[in-house]
């Protein structure tokens, strides 16, 4: 049907970086009758990425549909301008406004440089654009990015909508592979499980559907690599070999394959060294060596002879004195070890001392070595900032402390050799394999290194349980403070974390440990909307934190309370700027969080927008982590990015606030687990409030199932001691 675009219809505002879905009305150019025969002067089209720069001609291709509520509309499959091959014509597409960073001025220049081939550059060889005065870096990005989304991305969006794939994933798709697009989705399908958010039951009905036979060794190959793939997602290093092909075969839904086929590719994959084998588990490969180094370096850290610490008792009790304070058995046993050791751990829960004995070990090693060097670092931003203010020493976290910054993918930039003698690291619980193996790899010669940190709490976002796993080797020193000294304000907090670590339900309840009793979701929300304007005006934004187990889907999820909470604490108002990306709306003031490593970044950092420029749906953010560390967000960078007035309490790891409010509903039963409830407690400092039902709290306690992740880190580290 050729036709020229009239207006739209749905979503109000068109944004082809974001937008799935589109209803639009078109009016033909041709005649077009309907059913009765009568002639259409106006048509109702739906499709994905519609054509709606005004005054260009479309022909647009599809069928015809009759809904029962709606009446006679075209789904549009893909469509393409009928553009005059004049310099006009070609002038006039340009600055048509379809295409971001192209007006008459630049469309007029852009001809002149290129006549004829403009349209030919734009589609094969747009980085030729930058030849034409005006045209910048970052406004080249603006146009391609524009007409991917318009022209370029068209076809690959028709292609894959059928397959449940959005129009937003298939732009990503485009801009991935470029030309090659088409090519890779309909000769090497299963590419597109690279990207993330391509599942493979999206890949492997695209692979079906062009003829791969069900039962093709290729097929099984990849239904293996995504298994172990998506298990490393869930924080597993490995798979036990039968939960392995159990899960292969769960995807691959074909009963003529059956596990000792599975097992028989699995072997082949192995011998071409994509899989390995270790005690019955199966890794990727470059998951096997993270862990294998890890291993190695413990073991070559443990091997390290140590300098004996002379009259070292004699030393602790003068610390005490200076500290005025008396150590328990415990914690002078923590202190001496960390002083005999080259590697050592020791590990507590809240109130149990651990600043205390971190305090001694820096003292007493500064008095007997005054010139060393002293590394003081943690996992995240937050928790080095603690770690730096008890110490009295400089703190950083690892990334920095090691020079390393992630990639776009989530992997590691290469770092430094650490120049210390002394290595503390604090919230080693929080310590995903990647991360640990980079720090244990920068340890030099004779350094010592201590690891600090809580083995009950939730493991690492990434995958690996690197702190338990050592722990549980049974060959590394380890000290456990179990007993709760803290006395003063947030006492009870202490006390009822170590009652749920041990899974006693009679929990201490006053003013800094309350529960307020609500089954129904909405109700639990108004309480806590409440509940955290009350803490606000008390502690301060900063110091206030609600945590909740789900993201998504309940009235009390991070997603909704993150809205409610922004209205209240960062209100819209005239002149102050916003920046928006999908459903998410920021603003000059708010408190953000980060959702995923990038650069000096780390998942779960917190920071404020200082500054806001541009237009809302084209803005550039500036965001002030602390540290030093400022970080400029251009709009398809802020998907990274959450507001941070509401927290899963994975997320919240590393962090500590004066006040937190957490939500416990029956609703939440997949995530009702120990760990995470005891987390949760362990965030605040002087008072924790818990909204929601006292029967999901009961059933949390008794859940120790938490992420009982697959890795072989202690059995590894064993095997290199012997």
């Amino acid at each position: 049907m050729l036709c020229q675009f009239e207006k739209l219809l749905y979503p109000r505002i068109a944004d082809a970086a974001t937008i799935d879905y589109m209803i639009a009305v078109y009016r033909p150019l041709e005649i077009i009758r309907d059913s009765n025969g009568d002639m259409l002067s106006q048509v109702k089209a739906v499709g994905y990425c519609l054509p709606i720069a005004e005054k260009i001609r479309y022909r647009l291709n599809g069928h015809w549909t009759k809904h029962p509520r709606h009446g006679l509309q075209f789904e549009v499959e893909g469509y393409e301008e009928v553009i005059s091959h004049t310099k006009e014509g070609i002038i006039g597409y340009l600055a048509s406004g379809q295409i971001k960073g192209v007006g008459r001025k630049i469309a007029e220049l852009i001809y002149d440089t290129f006549g004829q081939d403009t349209l030919e550059i734009l589609d094969r060889e747009p980085e030729k654009l930058m030849s034409v005065r005006g045209i910048s870096k970052k406004r080249l990005q603006k146009i391609c990015d524009s007409y991917l989304a318009t022209r370029g991305a068209r076809d690959v969006i028709a292609f894959l909508s059928p397959h449940g794939v959005t129009a937003n994933r298939a732009i990503k798709i485009y801009r991935e592979y470029g030309k090659d697009t088409m090519d890779i989705i309909r000769n090497h399908p299963y590419r597109l499980v690279e990207m993330a958010g391509i599942a493979f039951k999206t890949a492997d009905k695209l692979a079906i559907s062009m003829g791969l036979p069900a039962v093709s060794p290729e097929r099984v190959d990849e239904a293996l690599m995504y298994a172990i793939a998506e298990a490393e997602v869930e924080g597993h290093l490995c798979l036990e070999k039968h939960d392995f092909l159990h899960r292969t075969l769960k995807l691959l839904e074909t009963p003529e394959i059956t596990e000792d086929m599975a097992a028989g590719r699995a072997y082949h994959l192995v011998q071409e060294n994509r899989l390995v084998c270790y005690d019955g588990y199966v890794y990727r490969c470059s998951t096997a060596t993270v862990e294998n180094n890890i291993a190695f370096h413990i073991s070559k850290q443990m091997k390290m002879e140590v300098e004996p610490y002379e009259n070292l008792d004699l030393a602790i009790i003068c610390e005490e004195r200076k500290l005025k304070i008396r150590l328990a058995p415990e914690q002078r046993d923590a202190v001496k070890m960390a002083l005999s050791h080259k590697f050592c751990v020791i590990t507590g829960g809240p109130g149990t001392g651990k600043t205390a004995v971190q305090k001694a070990i820096l003292d007493l090693y500064q008095e007997k070595y005054p010139n060393a060097q002293i590394v003081c670092c943690a996992p995240t931003g937050q928790a080095a900032q603690r770690m730096k203010e008890s110490s009295g020493l400089p703190a950083s976290t690892i990334h920095k402390a090691l020079c390393i910054k992630a990639n776009p993918d989530g992997s590691l930039t290469e770092g430094i050799m650490l120049n210390a003698d002394l290595i503390l690291v604090d919230e080693v619980s929080m310590m995903d394999a990647f991360l640990a193996e980079r720090l244990f790899a920068a340890v030099p010669p004779n350094a010592r290194l201590v690891l600090v940190g809580d083995a009950d709490q939730l493991p690492s976002v990434g995958p690996g349980a690197v702190l338990k796993d050592i722990i549980n080797s049974g060959v590394v020193p380890v000290v456990r403070l179990d007993h709760v000294f803290r006395q003063s304000a947030g006492s009870r907090i202490a006390t009822n974390a170590r009652l749920i670590k041990h899974g006693n339900l009679s929990m201490e309840y006053g003013p800094d440990f309350m529960f307020f009793d609500s089954k129904d979701l909405a109700v639990s929300a108004d309480i806590i909307e409440n509940l955290y304007m009350q803490e606000v005006r008390k502690f301060g934004v900063d110091g206030v934190a609600f945590l909740t187990p789900f993201r998504h889907k309940t009235e009390t999820s991070v997603d909704a309370m993150n809205a409610r909470l922004q209205a209240l604490v960062n209100p819209p108002a005239p002149g102050k700027p916003e920046a928006v990306y999908g459903q998410l709306r920021f603003r000059l003031g708010d408190k953000v969080m980060q959702i995923k490593n990038y650069e000096q970044v780390n998942n779960g950092d917190v920071g404020y927008i200082i500054s806001i420029t541009g237009p809302e749906n084209e803005a550039s953010v500036q965001i002030d982590f602390g540290d030093g560390r400022i970080m400029e967000y251009e709009n398809e960078q802020l998907k990274m990015l959450d507001l941070g007035y509401a927290s899963t309490v994975h997320k919240s790891q590393g962090a500590q606030y004066k006040s937190v409010i957490m939500n416990l509903q029956c609703a939440h039963a997949i995530m009702l687990i120990r760990a995470i409830v005891y987390t949760a407690i362990t965030r605040a400092r002087l008072r924790l409030t818990i909204v929601g039902e006292r029967k999901a709290l009961c059933r949390a306690i008794r859940n120790t199932k938490a992420d009982q992740r697959g890795t072989r880190l202690a059995q590894r580290i064993q095997d290199f001691i012997e």
